[in-house]
Protein backbone atom coordinates (compact mmCIF):
# COMPACT_ATOMS: atom_id res chain seq x y z
CA UNK A 1 0.00 0.00 0.00
CA UNK A 2 1.33 3.76 -1.04
CA UNK A 3 -1.27 6.36 -0.36
CA UNK A 4 -0.60 10.06 0.08
CA UNK A 5 -2.22 12.97 2.34
CA UNK A 6 -1.98 16.64 2.04
CA UNK A 7 -1.83 18.61 4.95
CA UNK A 8 -2.42 22.12 5.29
CA UNK A 9 -1.13 24.46 7.65
CA UNK A 10 -2.11 27.76 9.56
CA UNK A 11 -5.72 28.62 8.30
CA UNK A 12 -6.73 31.87 9.76
CA UNK A 13 -8.51 35.28 9.41
CA UNK A 14 -5.40 36.56 8.06
CA UNK A 15 -4.27 33.75 5.93
CA UNK A 16 -2.89 34.72 2.67
CA UNK A 17 -6.55 34.69 1.11
CA UNK A 18 -5.46 34.03 -2.79
CA UNK A 19 -3.01 31.83 -2.31
CA UNK A 20 -5.21 29.55 -0.06
CA UNK A 21 -8.01 29.41 -3.19
CA UNK A 22 -5.10 28.68 -5.37
CA UNK A 23 -4.28 25.74 -3.06
CA UNK A 24 -8.28 24.57 -2.68
CA UNK A 25 -8.63 25.02 -6.28
CA UNK A 26 -5.97 22.95 -7.47
CA UNK A 27 -7.35 20.39 -4.55
CA UNK A 28 -10.48 20.43 -5.60
CA UNK A 29 -9.46 19.93 -9.34
CA UNK A 30 -8.27 16.33 -8.64
CA UNK A 31 -10.98 15.75 -5.50
CA UNK A 32 -8.19 15.71 -3.28
CA UNK A 33 -9.82 16.22 0.79
CA UNK A 34 -6.62 16.95 2.51
CA UNK A 35 -6.24 17.65 6.62
CA UNK A 36 -6.32 21.24 6.93
CA UNK A 37 -5.31 23.18 10.41
CA UNK A 38 -7.08 25.80 12.07
CA UNK A 39 -5.76 28.11 14.28
CA UNK A 40 -8.50 28.76 16.59
CA UNK A 41 -7.35 32.26 17.76
CA UNK A 42 -4.59 33.24 15.63
CA UNK A 43 -2.33 35.92 17.25
CA UNK A 44 1.11 35.32 14.64
CA UNK A 45 1.98 39.05 13.50
CA UNK A 46 3.89 37.18 10.72
CA UNK A 47 0.32 36.87 8.79
CA UNK A 48 -1.49 40.51 10.04
CA UNK A 49 -0.11 41.98 6.91
CA UNK A 50 -2.42 40.05 5.29
CA UNK A 51 -5.42 41.65 6.54
CA UNK A 52 -8.45 39.77 7.75
CA UNK A 53 -10.80 38.07 5.95
CA UNK A 54 -14.11 38.92 7.83
CA UNK A 55 -16.33 36.08 6.49
CA UNK A 56 -13.13 33.57 7.22
CA UNK A 57 -15.73 30.93 9.45
CA UNK A 58 -18.23 30.65 7.32
CA UNK A 59 -16.64 31.32 3.69
CA UNK A 60 -13.66 29.12 4.49
CA UNK A 61 -13.74 26.97 7.55
CA UNK A 62 -16.90 25.87 7.47
CA UNK A 63 -17.51 25.23 3.67
CA UNK A 64 -14.16 23.14 3.82
CA UNK A 65 -15.79 21.08 6.72
CA UNK A 66 -18.65 20.16 4.35
CA UNK A 67 -16.42 19.12 1.11
CA UNK A 68 -15.28 17.05 3.77
CA UNK A 69 -11.88 18.17 4.33
CA UNK A 70 -10.00 16.97 7.75
CA UNK A 71 -10.38 19.69 9.97
CA UNK A 72 -7.45 19.70 12.55
CA UNK A 73 -7.17 22.11 15.45
CA UNK A 74 -4.12 23.89 14.82
CA UNK A 75 -2.79 25.07 18.42
CA UNK A 76 -4.12 27.82 19.96
CA UNK A 77 -2.45 31.06 18.93
CA UNK A 78 0.54 30.01 17.09
CA UNK A 79 2.80 33.18 18.74
CA UNK A 80 5.81 31.63 18.29
CA UNK A 81 9.22 33.97 17.76
CA UNK A 82 12.37 34.20 17.26
CA UNK A 83 12.91 33.21 21.21
CA UNK A 84 9.63 31.54 21.53
CA UNK A 85 8.88 27.89 19.73
CA UNK A 86 6.54 26.21 21.02
CA UNK A 87 3.24 26.56 22.48
CA UNK A 88 2.91 23.29 24.56
CA UNK A 89 6.61 21.63 25.00
CA UNK A 90 7.62 22.16 28.65
CA UNK A 91 4.61 23.38 30.29
CA UNK A 92 2.52 21.13 32.91
CA UNK A 93 -0.48 19.21 31.59
CA UNK A 94 -3.26 21.33 33.20
CA UNK A 95 -1.62 24.46 31.04
CA UNK A 96 -1.08 21.77 28.30
CA UNK A 97 -5.17 20.68 28.64
CA UNK A 98 -6.39 24.11 28.92
CA UNK A 99 -4.84 25.41 25.94
CA UNK A 100 -6.84 22.55 23.50
CA UNK A 101 -9.91 23.49 26.11
CA UNK A 102 -9.93 27.19 24.57
CA UNK A 103 -9.06 26.41 21.31
CA UNK A 104 -11.66 23.41 20.68
CA UNK A 105 -14.20 25.64 22.22
CA UNK A 106 -13.11 28.71 19.50
CA UNK A 107 -13.65 26.12 17.24
CA UNK A 108 -17.16 24.93 18.09
CA UNK A 109 -18.56 27.52 18.68
CA UNK A 110 -17.85 28.68 14.84
CA UNK A 111 -19.33 25.48 13.74
CA UNK A 112 -16.23 23.83 13.25
CA UNK A 113 -15.49 19.72 14.64
CA UNK A 114 -11.88 18.91 14.49
CA UNK A 115 -11.23 15.07 14.17
CA UNK A 116 -6.91 16.12 13.92
CA UNK A 117 -4.78 17.86 16.24
CA UNK A 118 -1.29 19.09 15.23
CA UNK A 119 0.96 21.37 17.47
CA UNK A 120 2.86 24.88 16.02
CA UNK A 121 6.52 24.03 14.71
CA UNK A 122 5.70 20.00 15.77
CA UNK A 123 6.54 20.94 19.33
CA UNK A 124 4.18 19.15 21.60
CA UNK A 125 5.31 16.23 24.04
CA UNK A 126 4.11 13.55 26.40
CA UNK A 127 1.67 15.96 28.05
CA UNK A 128 0.04 16.91 24.85
CA UNK A 129 -0.33 13.55 24.04
CA UNK A 130 -2.08 12.51 27.45
CA UNK A 131 -4.42 15.46 27.37
CA UNK A 132 -5.39 14.88 23.89
CA UNK A 133 -6.28 11.30 25.00
CA UNK A 134 -8.01 12.55 28.64
CA UNK A 135 -10.19 15.25 26.19
CA UNK A 136 -11.11 12.65 23.57
CA UNK A 137 -12.02 15.58 21.23
CA UNK A 138 -9.75 14.15 17.88
CA UNK A 139 -9.10 10.93 16.32
CA UNK A 140 -5.88 11.29 15.70
CA UNK A 141 -2.36 13.57 16.00
CA UNK A 142 -0.89 14.52 12.22
CA UNK A 143 2.52 14.11 13.23
CA UNK A 144 5.45 11.26 14.33
CA UNK A 145 7.72 9.18 12.17
CA UNK A 146 6.50 6.46 10.85
CA UNK A 147 5.52 4.70 7.56
CA UNK A 148 2.04 3.68 8.56
CA UNK A 149 -0.18 5.46 11.67
CA UNK A 150 1.04 4.00 14.83
CA UNK A 151 -0.35 4.34 18.33
CA UNK A 152 1.44 6.27 21.16
CA UNK A 153 -0.05 6.30 24.57
CA UNK A 154 -3.81 5.36 23.49
CA UNK A 155 -2.89 8.15 20.77
CA UNK A 156 -3.49 7.52 16.81
CA UNK A 157 -0.97 9.01 15.07
CA UNK A 158 -0.64 9.69 11.14
CA UNK A 159 2.80 10.21 10.48
CA UNK A 160 3.83 13.40 9.37
CA UNK A 161 7.44 13.18 7.85
CA UNK A 162 7.95 15.59 4.53
CA UNK A 163 7.54 19.17 3.82
CA UNK A 164 7.53 18.32 -0.53
CA UNK A 165 5.56 15.14 -2.59
CA UNK A 166 8.51 12.67 -3.45
CA UNK A 167 8.58 9.03 -2.81
CA UNK A 168 10.95 6.98 -0.46
CA UNK A 169 9.31 3.67 -0.42
CA UNK A 170 6.68 1.46 -2.19
CA UNK A 171 4.83 0.76 1.17
CA UNK A 172 3.58 3.81 3.30
CA UNK A 173 0.92 6.14 4.25
CA UNK A 174 2.97 9.93 3.63
CA UNK A 175 1.38 13.33 4.71
CA UNK A 176 3.20 16.02 2.75
CA UNK A 177 2.73 19.12 4.98
CA UNK A 178 2.38 22.92 2.82
CA UNK A 179 1.68 26.27 3.84
CA UNK A 180 -0.26 27.75 1.46
CA UNK A 181 0.98 31.18 3.63
CA UNK A 182 4.19 30.91 2.29
CA UNK A 183 4.20 28.51 -0.98
CA UNK A 184 5.23 29.51 -4.23
CA UNK A 185 4.21 29.65 -7.85
CA UNK A 186 6.60 26.83 -8.48
CA UNK A 187 5.86 24.62 -5.66
CA UNK A 188 2.00 24.79 -6.64
CA UNK A 189 3.60 23.41 -9.85
CA UNK A 190 5.63 20.76 -9.09
CA UNK A 191 2.25 20.15 -6.83
CA UNK A 192 0.13 19.59 -9.70
CA UNK A 193 3.31 17.40 -11.63
CA UNK A 194 2.85 15.29 -8.37
CA UNK A 195 -0.59 14.81 -8.24
CA UNK A 196 -1.07 13.87 -12.25
CA UNK A 197 1.52 11.68 -12.03
CA UNK A 198 0.54 9.42 -8.96
CA UNK A 199 -3.30 10.47 -9.08
CA UNK A 200 -4.30 7.09 -7.75
CA UNK A 201 -2.53 7.34 -4.37
CA UNK A 202 -4.38 10.11 -3.09
CA UNK A 203 -7.66 8.40 -2.69
CA UNK A 204 -7.32 7.55 1.05
CA UNK A 205 -10.39 5.93 3.31
CA UNK A 206 -9.57 8.21 6.49
CA UNK A 207 -12.38 6.16 8.38
CA UNK A 208 -10.86 3.11 7.16
CA UNK A 209 -7.50 3.82 7.95
CA UNK A 210 -8.18 4.51 11.22
CA UNK A 211 -9.71 1.49 11.80
CA UNK A 212 -7.23 -0.26 10.29
CA UNK A 213 -4.15 0.83 12.31
CA UNK A 214 -5.61 1.82 15.77
CA UNK A 215 -3.97 -0.82 17.54
CA UNK A 216 -0.47 -0.49 15.47
CA UNK A 217 2.70 0.21 17.54
CA UNK A 218 6.04 1.51 15.88
CA UNK A 219 8.64 -0.87 14.94
CA UNK A 220 12.27 -0.83 14.28
CA UNK A 221 11.80 0.06 10.57
CA UNK A 222 10.04 3.21 11.42
CA UNK A 223 12.43 4.31 14.32
CA UNK A 224 15.30 3.93 11.96
CA UNK A 225 13.43 6.25 9.36
CA UNK A 226 12.77 9.27 12.09
CA UNK A 227 16.74 8.47 12.81
CA UNK A 228 17.67 8.89 9.04
CA UNK A 229 15.57 12.29 8.65
CA UNK A 230 16.67 13.90 12.04
CA UNK A 231 20.09 13.19 10.62
CA UNK A 232 19.38 14.72 7.41
CA UNK A 233 17.80 17.45 8.89
CA UNK A 234 20.46 18.03 11.34
CA UNK A 235 22.81 18.03 8.13
CA UNK A 236 20.66 20.32 6.22
CA UNK A 237 20.91 23.06 8.79
CA UNK A 238 24.61 23.01 8.92
CA UNK A 239 25.47 23.39 5.26
CA UNK A 240 22.76 26.43 5.25
CA UNK A 241 24.05 27.65 8.45
CA UNK A 242 27.50 27.26 6.87
CA UNK A 243 26.42 28.99 3.44
CA UNK A 244 25.13 31.75 4.90
CA UNK A 245 28.29 33.03 6.91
Amino acid sequence: MLKFIIRLDDACPNMNERKWIEMEQLLDKYNIKPIVGIIPDSKDESFMANGTINNFWENYAINWQKKGWIIAQHGLNHRLSNTVRTEFTGKSYDEQKKILEEGYAILKNNGITPRCFFAPAHTFDDNTIQACADLKYFDFISDGYAYFPYTYKNVLFFPSVFDTPHIISKNGIFTFVFHPNNTTDSSFKNLEKFIISHKENFNIDIDATIEEFKSRKRNFKDKMLEREIKVFRYLREKICKNTNH
